[in-house]
């Protein structure tokens, strides 16, 4: 394994103390300015709300997050609104209620969430947190993050005691677990995700604003280092991310800003560690698997609007020299500079304000990118064909994959921005999202993604249960998918192959079992079933022997589901007569 981050840096490399200051966001335009003000003003009506223990054990009782995890969150957007209007206004008006904020961060007794209260991964979670041995999650850390920026950004404004007491807090919720305890999302304890470079990332945040001790910063800065050099070498060369799009924002684009705190407390320039091919291919997986506006291509739990880009992305875009993500970024976060993701880090805003000039100055320039017609990302199985603006994408790979669903070889297929064959995503997290009954949950089986199953016998969970790779190229794709299923229940092969040429994709389902075989395809438009085709208003299904079937209509009830579709979608069942080939086409005048 390379070790890319540690070669890179050398052996002997220390951690520095890092400042956030005023002075970098203070040149923010006016609209902009009287926008981030407003929105501070507006939000400090409702206040900090209190969260009682009762609210954390709700979740070990109902299962849902929401009670939790609504008002947490509320709380710490609005003192990083507040931290924000307060840098860029320097009247000292919000800081009564920014020391308010701060008293309210620090009189929670944990700051881990209750669906991540547990030291082992995916294990059940207690419902009364264990104050004497903080848990280093996701909001942990990322509480600890915005404590840090404040007290940096508004040193010279808050309260010397209250600064103490920050440090305090960031020393014995942060740094010491960090440095005497161990956590599964650190490596050398299986695989990694998004967890690694997101968690360290705001570690790195929380502690390197504090005066360290050598040997301390050693410490903080080995681990780091460690944790996402494993995290790097997990991935493909491609830089394929298997988590989806929706996580990229938390994965690579994580890493990224782990790398730039690295490079702020070190002084080294990370130029030759932005320079690896890898990095790169990480760096544009978003703009690859991106359909049109802020749709993506979304597979595992992935939701189809995965955000628009932002400032962050552009950095990254510019430290890698890809201009189609730099450019792509720029342009959406000029139409909106706030985080469309994570909108109470402060990090986040504090990047987007003080890139503002260089992401406005990207932004007008004048660039047509035409994306490429066939990407492949041959790690994870993904396959994505683009023609006369029409989006088709494949996937292979595994059933194990971090935030799996059972999909292999299930395909996407959009026109424009219009969806014509869909994946429908994951519904708001509850405690069944990630328990062992996951896979009892829809939109995490095979019967729900566009391929075929043999009822009973749908794909099961498992890095074993996989797509074997037989072709990925530019004329087509074809997976052995019996590795899917399991063994011995009546099927004893499926292959799928798929071709896409001039608008057209051919498909053909090649299979020997003893169940019936059914061709799930999942839509925003209503099916009609017709003797040798599909219909949809958009496009068409096309049977190279007779089908029948069925429509079964899901209500979309979900808020998290409703933020990507319509009230109702649609799930056509075709039972297959044999081994049969199928086309898509768009071609109006067809009727037959």
């Amino acid at each position: 394994m390379q070790d890319l981050i540690d070669k890179a840096l050398g052996r002997e490399a220390r951690a520095g103390r890092i400042t956030f200051t005023r002075d970098a966001i203070q040149h923010i335009p006016g609209k902009v300015r009287k926008d981030i003000i407003a929105t501070a003003e507006k939000e400090a009506e409702g206040g900090f709300p209190y969260l009682p223990l009762s609210l954390y054990r709700d979740f070990s009782i109902t299962g849902s997050r929401d009670g939790y995890q609504k008002p947490y969150f509320q709380k710490r957007k609005l003192l990083s609104d507040l931290v924000i209007a307060e840098a860029i206004e320097g009247k000292r008006r919000f800081i009564p209620l920014i020391e308010d904020g701060i008293w309210s961060l620090l009189s929670e007794p944990v700051w881990t969430i209750p669906a991540h209260n547990t030291y082992i991964r995916d294990a059940e979670q207690p419902d009364t947190p264990l104050i004497e041995r903080p848990i280093l999650d996701l909001f942990q850390c990322e509480t600890g993050e915005i404590l840090s920026l404040t007290a940096s950004i508004l040193s010279d404004s808050l309260s010397p005691i209250l600064r103490q007491d920050i440090e305090h807090a960031l020393r014995t919720r942060i740094l010491e677990p960090y440095i005497t305890d161990h956590f599964w999302w650190m490596g050398n304890d299986g695989p990694l995700n998004n967890w690694a470079p997101w968690c360290t990332q705001n570690v790195l945040l929380s502690v390197l604003t504090l005066p360290l001790s050598e040997k301390e910063e050693r410490k903080v800065l080995k681990t780091a280092v460690s944790t996402l050099d494993q995290y790097i070498s997990s991935f493909p060369e491609d830089g394929g991310c298997d988590e989806g799009a929706s996580y990229y924002h938390a994965a690579a684009l994580a890493l990224w800003g782990a790398l730039h705190v690295i490079a702020l407390s070190t002084g080294y320039d990370m130029r030759g560690v932005f320079a690896d091919g890898k990095i790169k291919a990480m760096a544009e997986y978003i703009e690859k698997v991106h359909v049109s506006g802020d749709i993506y291509l979304n597979f595992a739990d992935c939701s189809p609007k995965a955000g628009h880009l932002t400032a962050r992305e552009y950095l990254f875009g510019k430290a890698v020299g890809s201009q189609a993500l730099m450019h792509h970024a720029a342009l959406d976060a000029d139409n909106d500079w706030r985080e469309s993701d994570n909108d109470y880090n402060l990090f986040y805003k504090y990047i987007a304000l003080s890139s503002w000039d260089g992401i406005r100055e990207e932004a007008a320039r004048k660039i047509d990118i035409e994306k490429p017609r066939f990407t492949m990302f041959s790690g994870t199985g993904l396959a994505i064909y683009r023609q006369d603006g029409i989006t088709f994408a494949i996937k292979g790979g595994h059933n194990g994959e971090s935030h799996n669903h059972n999909d292999a070889g299930s395909i996407i297929l959009y026109k424009g921005k219009k969806p014509c064959l869909i994946d429908i995503g994951v519904e708001t997290y509850t405690k069944t999202t990630f328990s062992k009954d996951r896979y009892t949950l829809l939109p995490m089986r095979s019967s729900y993604h566009n391929v075929v199953n043999f009822p009973p016998l749908e794909q099961h969970d498992g890095e074993e249960y996989r797509a074997e790779t037989l072709m990925m190229s530019e004329k087509g794709v074809s997976f052995d998918l019996t590795g899917a299923y399991e063994s011995g229940k009546g099927l004893r092969k499926y292959a799928r192959s798929v071709s896409f040429d001039k608008g057209i994709i051919s498909i053909a389902e090649i299979f020997d079992s003893d169940n019936p075989a059914v061709l799930s395809l999942l839509s925003t438009e209503k099916p009609v079933i017709r003797s040798r085709s599909v219909r949809w208003e958009s496009f068409k299904a096309s049977f190279s022997g007779k089908i029948t079937g069925s429509v079964e209509t899901i209500e979309i009830t979900d808020a998290r589901l409703r933020i990507a579709w319509p009230k109702r979608i649609y799930r056509a069942l075709i039972t297959l007569p044999g081994p049969i080939s199928w086309t898509i086409g768009f071609k109006e005048e067809d009727n037959g």
